[in-house]
């Protein structure tokens, strides 16, 4: 193989790489978005289990019981 066909190997090859690391980035911001979904919802659930134990705590410590229908 000749120098010039070494250098077109090598440059196609440079080439396929980029698309890979381009793939690769894309990929990777589509993962960093959905996480920081996760994290708001993460943060949305902790917030309103607080509110949910802070009014338990707030109505007493005995959880309310349906009465008895027999």
């Amino acid at each position: 193989m000749s120098v010039f066909g070494e250098a077109i190997a090598a440059i196609k090859e440079a080439l396929s790489l980029a698309e890979d690391v381009k793939r690769t980035g894309e990929t990777l911001k589509e993962i960093a978005r959905e996480l920081r979904e996760h994290d708001r919802r993460i943060t949305r659930i902790e917030a309103k289990w607080e509110a949910a134990v802070e009014l338990s705590a707030a109505r007493g410590a005995l959880p309310r019981r349906l009465p008895d229908k027999g």
